[in-house]
C-alpha cells in the first residue's frame, strides 16, 4: 500500500522531455497522481477492513478526482467537536504509549469522517512507533493528498519514503517521486522538490525526466558545480546522449564563465577534474577542435595564466604547453619573463595531456600527439602510476594509436595495462594480439587471441580474428570451428560481431571516454579482482569451454602443451574415480566437487572435432541455424561468408578423415572409451537427480552423437541412462521416445518390457503411454509383421506367420488399449496373444480382465456372457498358475480372483478366494504385506455386506498378528 501504480511511469509535468521519444519519462506526474487519487480511497477501505473488517462502511467525503477545470481544493472544514474530543485521546493514548488503543481511536475517527488530516498524521506517527513502515507510509500520503497544498507535508512523505527504502525499493521510489511532483505542484519554485524528484529519477533510470529537473534548478543556480557534475553524469548514461549532451555542455560552460569572472572564489586544485568532464564531454560528441580549445584556455586560466588569451588564436598545435620556450618565442605575442616557466609545460595534469594527444590523434596531427607522449617514458615509475590510475585513459591512448597504424607504439601501453593485478582484461588481450598482427607476429597475436577467449568465454571479436589468421595460414578447420562460435554467440545475443555492448573496455570509444576517472579506475579495478567460479549447475556461456591448441607455435612448443594437457587429464581423471570411490563409501559431501571435476572431463571429450561429425559437432558449438534456414534477404556479412566458404570446402573432407580414424582409436589421452562413456553417463545421471534436465540430456545426446559410441554394445547402456534421467526428472514423453527407440531398434520382447517398465516407472499420468502417437506407432509394428507373410494373411490363417509374432508386442498393444478403456479392441489382441501361447497365465489374466471391465460398461449387450467369459479365462489362469508351481503363484491367483469378485459385488465368493490365498500363506510361506492387503479387503468386503461381527473379529486377528 505504500505506493500505487507500476514503477516506470510518470513524468515532470513542469517540463517536457528534452526526447520525445522517450516515452516512460514524457508522461505527467500531476495526471498520474489525481487518476491514483482513486486508488488511495479503495486502499483505504482495504486497510480498514483489515484491522476492524468493517471498511466497506467508510465512504470518503468528496474525496474523488476532480478535473483540471477544477480551482483547487476546497478548503478543509473545522473538525466536530465529538472529532476533536476523539482525537484528545488518540493523543493521550498514544504519548501512554497504548499503540493498540490510540489505533482503534483514530479508526473510529476515520469511519466518522474519513479526510480528518490530524486522524491520518495519528495513524502514520502510532504505525511508525510498531516499525511499520509501509502502512506509516501509506497513511502519511493519504494524509498529505487531503492537503494538496502542503508543501512540507509532501516533502516529509518523500523523505520518509526514501528513508525506509528496504525490500520494496522501486515502490519506495516511486511514492517518493510522486510525492516530489506534488510538492512541485503546491510551489513551482520549490528548488528541494526538483532535486529530489531529479535524484529519484535518476535512481530509477528515467534520465530524461531527470535531466529536465537538473536544467530547471541550474537555471537559476548555474555555480552549483555538484548539480552540474550529476547533470553530465544522467547526460553520458542517456541512451540518447546524443541529443542530451548539448545541456551538459551548455551547463558546464556557464559554471565556467563565472567561475573565470570570480577567479579568486572559485579557483581550486580540484576543478582540474571537472575540465576533463567538460572536455570529454566536448569529444564525445566529435567536437575535437572545440575539446582541444576548451582544455588549453580553461587549463591556462586555472594556473593563473589568464592574460595571455592570444593562445586561443593559436590552435595549430600546442606548444602553449611545451615544457620550454622554444617553439614559444617564435609567436609574436608571447612574452618570455612575463610568467615563471613552471606555469606551462609542467604546470599540465598529465591526464589531460593524455587527453590532448587523443584529440591530436583524431585529428590527424600525430606530430603534435606524439609531442605530447614524449612525456610518457615507458620505464618511468610515474608512466606505470598513471596508467594505474587511469586505466581507461590508457586504454584509448592506445587504441587510438593502434587506429591510426602505430601498433609498436600501442603495445607498451597495452601490456602495462595487461600486467595490472587481478584477472586479466579481454579488450587489453584483443587488442594486444591485433597489434602484433599487424607487426607481422602471428603467433605472438595468436597467444593473445587465445588468452582473450579464455578470459571472456563470449567474446566474439577474439574468435573473428583468429578465424581470419587461421584461415589465411590453411588451418581451416579451426577456423569454421571459431566462425561457427562467432555465429552462434552472435545469434544468441541478437546483436553485431562488434556490439559495444558485449565489452565494456573494448566498447568505450575515445570520444565516451569515462567522465569520473576516479570512479572509473575503480571500477576497473574490481573488474581486475578474481572472479568467484561459478558452481556447475551454472552454465557459463553460450559456447562450453574447450581446449585450443596453439596452431602456429613451433614443432617444440606444441609438443610440449600437448602432453601437459595429456597429463592434466590424466590426473583429472585420477581425482575423479577416488572421488566416485569415496562417494560409493558414503561420502555424499563430495558430491559437487565431483560433478565439477567430471564436467571438465565431459566437456574436454565434447570439444573434440575428431569425435564428431560437422553437423553434431557445429550444433555442440551453439551453431544451430544451416545456412539453407538463413533469410536469403538479409545482407551477408564477412563472418558469414567465411562460414559459408569453410563449410562448403573443409566439412565433407573433414567427415571423411573422421571416419577413416574412427576404427582404429580405442582410447583418448589414455583412457578407454568404455572408461569416457561411463563418465559421460554417471555425470549426466547426476544432473538429472539435481534436476537439471536439460543439460543431463545434452550430455546423453553428446554421447549418443560421438562416432566412437556407435557399435550397439554403446548404443544400449546410453538409452537406458537417458531413460534414467527422464524417470528422474518425471518426464513421461521422453520416457516414450526412448522405449519407442528401443523398440524400432531391438524388436525383441524385452525391449517391448522396457517401454511398458519406462511407462510405469515415471511419476506421472498414462497420457502418454496411451496417447494417440504410441498405439499408431506401435499399431504399424504389428501391421509391418503382418505384411510381410501376406499370402498367409489372404487365407486367414495362422501357422507360421502368427508363430513369428511376438507375444510381447501383441500383448503390449492390446493392454494400451486396455488402459485407454478400449476394451473391445484390446480383447482381439490378447486373443491373438493367447492363440500363440495358450497356456500363459498373463494372457489369460488380462483376457479375464478385459471381458470383465467390458462387461461392467453400460454400453455392454450382453452382460451376463461377458462375466461368464471373463470368469472362465480368469479360471483358467489359476490353474496355470497353480499348474506352473509355486506358492507364491497360487497366492497371487487366489488374490486376484478375490479382488475381482469383490468388484462385482459377490463377497461370499471373494471370501472364498482370499481364505484360499490365506491358505497358501499359511502352507509355504509368504509376504506380510498381502497378508495385510488380504485381511483389508476382507474386512471392507464384510462390511459393505453389513457382516459387522465377523469383521471385527477379523481386525482383532489381525491387530494380535
Amino acid at each position: 500500500m505504500a505506493s500505487a501504480g507500476e514503477p516506470g511511469q510518470g513524468g515532470p509535468p513542469e517540463a517536457h522531455e528534452d526526447n520525445p521519444d522517450d516515452v516512460s519519462d514524457a508522461d505527467s506526474d500531476l495526471e498520474l497522481l489525481q487518476g491514483e487519487i482513486s486508488t488511495y480511497d479503495q486502499s483505504v477501505r482495504n486497510f480498514l477492513a483489515s484491522h476492524h473488517n468493517d471498511g466497506a462502511s467508510f465512504q470518503p467525503t468528496r474525496g474523488g478526482p476532480r478535473g483540471r477545470g477544477a480551482r483547487g481544493p476546497r478548503k478543509a472544514a473545522k473538525p466536530r467537536g465529538d472529532i476533536t474530543a476523539r482525537l484528545s485521546k488518540v493523543n493521550q493514548a498514544f504519548l501512554g504509549g497504548d499503540y493498540s488503543r490510540a489505533l482503534d481511536l483514530a479508526f473510529e475517527v476515520i469511519r466518522i469522517n474519513a479526510e480528518t488530516h490530524q486522524a491520518w498524521t495519528a495513524v502514520a506517527s502510532i504505525f511508525r512507533e510498531q516499525g511499520e513502515m509501509d502502512r506509516a507510509l501509506a497513511a502519511m500520503v493519504y494524509a498529505a493528498h487531503l492537503r494538496p497544498k502542503d508543501l512540507a507535508g509532501w516533502m516529509n512523505c518523500a523523505s520518509f519514503a526514501l528513508d525506509t527504502v528496504t525490500d520494496d525499493e522501486a515502490g519506495n521510489l516511486h511514492t517518493a517521486r510522486l510525492c516530489f511532483s506534488a510538492a512541485i505542484r503546491a510551489d513551482p519554485t520549490n528548488i528541494d522538490a526538483r532535486l529530489g524528484k531529479a535524484a529519484v529519477c535518476h535512481s530509477q533510470g528515467h534520465l530524461s525526466a531527470a535531466i529536465s529537473e537538473y536544467n530547471m534548478v541550474l537555471r537559476r543556480r548555474p555555480q552549483d558545480l555538484d548539480l552540474v557534475r550529476k547533470l553530465a553524469e544522467a547526460c553520458v548514461d542517456n541512451k540518447h546522449a546524443e541529443t542530451a549532451l548539448p545541456s551538459a555542455i551548455a551547463a558546464y560552460r556557464r559554471y565556467f564563465d563565472i567561475a573565470r569572472a570570480n577567479t579568486a572564489e572559485y579557483a581550486s586544485e580540484a576543478l582540474w577534474h571537472d575540465i576533463g568532464i567538460y572536455v570529454e564531454l566536448h569529444a564525445s560528441t566529435g567536437c575535437f577542435r572545440d575539446a582541444t580549445h576548451e582544455l588549453k584556455a580553461l587549463s591556462r586560466w586555472l594556473v593563473g595564466r589568464a592574460p595571455e588569451a592570444y593562445w586561443d588564436e593559436w590552435q595549430a598545435d600546442d606548444r602553449e604547453w611545451d615544457n620550454d620556450h622554444d617553439r614559444r618565442l617564435l609567436c609574436p605575442n608571447f612574452v618570455e619573463n612575463a610568467f615563471p616557466v613552471e606555469l606551462y609545460g609542467y604546470a599540465l595534469p598529465l591526464e589531460l595531456r593524455v587527453r590532448l594527444a587523443i584529440y591530436r590523434l583524431r585529428l590527424g596531427d600525430e606530430a603534435e600527439a606524439f609531442h605530447h607522449l614524449s612525456w610518457l617514458e615507458s620505464t618511468d615509475q610515474h608512466t606505470i602510476d598513471f596508467i594505474a590510475d587511469f586505466s581507461f585513459l590508457a586504454y584509448d591512448l592506445a587504441s587510438e594509436l593502434m587506429r591510426c597504424g602505430q601498433p609498436s607504439f600501442a603495445i607498451p601501453y597495452f601490456e602495462k595495462l595487461r600486467r595490472l593485478p587481478g584477472d586479466p582484461d579481454p579488450a587489453v588481450l584483443l587488442q594486444l594480439g591485433r597489434c602484433y598482427l599487424a607487426t607481422g607476429e602471428q603467433s605472438t597475436a595468436e597467444e593473445y587471441f587465445l588468452a582473450s577467449i579464455e578470459a571472456d568465454e563470449e567474446i566474439i571479436d577474439a574468435r573473428i580474428e583468429l578465424a581470419n589468421l587461421y584461415e589465411r595460414t590453411r588451418e581451416d578447420e579451426e577456423a569454421l570451428i571459431l566462425a561457427a562460435e562467432a555465429m552462434a554467440l552472435r545469434e544468441a545475443h541478437d546483436g553485431p560481431p562488434n556490439d559495444p555492448t558485449r565489452h565494456a573496455a573494448a566498447a568505450i570509444s575515445p570520444a565516451m571516454q569515462p567522465l569520473y576517472l576516479t570512479q572509473r579506475t575503480q571500477a576497473i579495478k574490481k573488474k581486475r579482482e578474481p572472479r568467484s567460479k561459478p558452481s556447475d549447475g551454472q552454465p557459463k556461456s553460450v559456447i562450453p569451454r574447450r581446449y585450443r591448441p596453439k596452431r602456429l607455435a613451433g614443432a617444440d612448443k606444441r609438443q610440449q602443451d600437448e602432453q601437459a594437457r595429456a597429463g592434466k587429464l590424466a590426473e583429472q581423471y585420477r581425482i575423479v574415480r577416488n572421488l566416485k570411490q569415496q562417494i560409493n563409501d558414503g561420502n555424499k559431501d563430495l558430491v559437487e566437487e565431483w560433478m565439477t571435476s567430471s564436467r571438465e572431463l565431459v566437456d574436454e571429450f565434447r570439444s573434440l572435432k575428431k569425435f564428431y561429425s560437422w553437423d553434431k559437432y557445429l550444433r555442440f558449438l551453439g551453431r544451430r541455424v544451416t545456412l539453407e534456414q538463413q533469410d536469403p534477404n538479409r545482407p551477408e556479412s564477412e563472418l558469414t561468408q567465411m562460414y559459408e566458404r569453410l563449410s562448403r570446402s573443409l566439412a565433407p573432407r573433414g567427415d571423411l578423415i573422421r571416419e577413416g580414424q574412427s576404427s582404429v582409436l580405442d582410447h583418448h589421452q589414455g583412457i578407454s572409451f568404455d572408461s569416457w562413456l561411463d563418465l559421460f553417463l554417471d555425470y549426466a545421471i547426476g544432473l538429472a537427480l539435481n534436476n537439471r534436465r536439460d543439460e543431463a540430456y545434452q550430455i546423453c545426446e553428446a554421447a549418443r552423437d560421438s562416432t566412437v559410441f556407435q557399435s550397439p554394445k554403446y548404443e544400449f547402456p546410453i538409452y537406458v541412462a537417458w531413460s534414467v534421467c527422464a524417470i528422474y526428472t518425471s518426464d513421461e514423453e521422453k520416457c516414450v521416445t526412448i522405449g519407442r527407440h528401443l523398440m524400432r531398434d531391438g524388436g525383441v520382447s524385452d525391449s517391448y518390457r522396457m517401454f511398458a517398465l519406462l511407462s510405469y516407472l515415471c511419476q506421472s499420468p498414462v497420457s502418454w503411454y496411451t496417447s494417440g502417437p504410441a498405439q499408431k506407432y506401435i499399431l504399424r509394428q504389428i501391421k509391418a509383421v503382418d505384411s510381410s507373410h501376406p499370402e498367409t494373411v489372404m487365407r486367414g490363417t495362422s501357422g507360421e506367420h502368427e508363430r513369428r509374432l511376438d507375444v510381447c508386442l501383441l500383448m503390449l498393444y492390446g493392454h494400451i488399449l486396455f488402459t485407454s478403456t478400449s476394451y473391445t479392441h484390446a480383447l482381439g489382441y490378447f486373443l491373438r496373444a493367447r492363440s500363440l501361447d495358450p497356456g500363459n497365465s498373463m494372457v489369460n489374466l488380462s483376457l479375464g480382465l478385459a471381458y470383465v471391465h467390458y462387461g461392467l460398461k453400460r454400453q455392454s449387450t450382453n452382460r451376463q456372457y461377458l462375466l461368464l467369459q471373463g470368469q472362465a479365462f480368469l479360471t483358467q489362469y489359476a490353474e496355470g498358475s497353480r499348474l506352473e508351481g509355486g506358492t507364491v503363484s497360487s497366492v497371487e491367483a487366489y488374490y486376484n480372483i478375490a479382488r475381482l469378485f469383490q468388484l462385482l459385488g459377490i463377497g461370499f465368493l471373494a471370501h472364498e478366494y482370499y481364505t484360499r490365498a490365506t491358505e497358501e500363506i499359511e502352507k509355504g510361506g509368504g509376504d506380510d504385506n498381502i497378508k495385510n492387503d488380504i485381511a483389508t479387503n476382507q474386512i471392507i468386503s464384510l462390511l459393505s455386506s453389513r457382516n459387522r461381527y465377523a469383521a471385527l473379529l477379523l481386525m482383532k486377528q489381525r491387530m494380535k498378528l
